[in-house]
């Protein structure tokens, strides 16, 4: 591996990391299930045992994942468990289907899922779990991105005030996300979509 994929996947990983301390310490301080942090529906129960559950599971993964600590078990055991409860989103499907919120809430536990599957795939070099973790990150990409066409008047209202055109914002990120999901599950140009996905993402950061 060269060394600059394997400085961006470290990079990648440590982001990842502190995204699932994130999660833990919010499903910590909650003490039950919340909307908007999707690892888990909130309709489960008991719902307070379950936070506390997903509050330790986060904080234990992503210590790993930031120590390096059995990186290969720890990141395949979180996909799978990540994947697990993806599923669990279907079992309400026409929420899903046919509801804006419900289809993001499913699909950002689908993104986590196959980050954690990528992380897995790269550091172990194998395409069993590499593979889905592409094409569920490439699918969940293209329908976020479709939503961008289908919602352009609410995500207008979440673009920062001070930038103008929101409305040519929200398309425009459309369009990419449409266009580096396709890159990816189609390996054309990938690599150059994920760079682009890099920039676009942690420029939402920072505004």
């Amino acid at each position: 591996m060269p060394k600059s994929s394997s400085a961006l996947t470290t990079l990648g990983r440590v982001f990842y990391a502190l995204a699932l301390l994130g999660f833990g310490i919010q499903y910590a301080l909650a003490g039950h299930l919340r909307r908007g942090l999707p690892l888990c529906p909130t309709w489960l129960h008991p719902n307070h045992i379950l936070a506390y559950l997903l509050a330790a599971l986060c904080i234990a993964a992503g210590l790993a994942l930031l120590s390096s600590w059995r990186l290969l078990p720890a990141s395949l055991l979180l996909g799978l468990l990540l994947l697990g409860s993806s599923f669990l989103y279907l079992m309400h499907a026409h929420y899903v289907l046919y509801d804006g919120d419900g289809r993001t809430l499913f699909l950002e536990c689908l993104s986590l899922t196959s980050t954690a599957l990528i992380l897995h795939g790269i550091s172990a070099g194998s395409q069993y779990s590499l593979m889905p973790g592409r094409l569920f990150f490439a699918i969940a990409l293209v329908v976020f991105g479709i939503q961008h066409f289908l919602y352009v008047r609410f995500l207008a209202t979440l673009v920062p005030h001070y930038l103008p055109g929101h409305h040519l914002w929200v398309l425009g990120t459309g369009f990419a996300l449409i266009a580096a999901g396709l890159s990816i599950a189609t390996t054309i140009e990938d690599r150059y979509a994920s760079y682009g996905l890099f920039v676009l993402f942690f420029g939402w950061l920072i505004l």
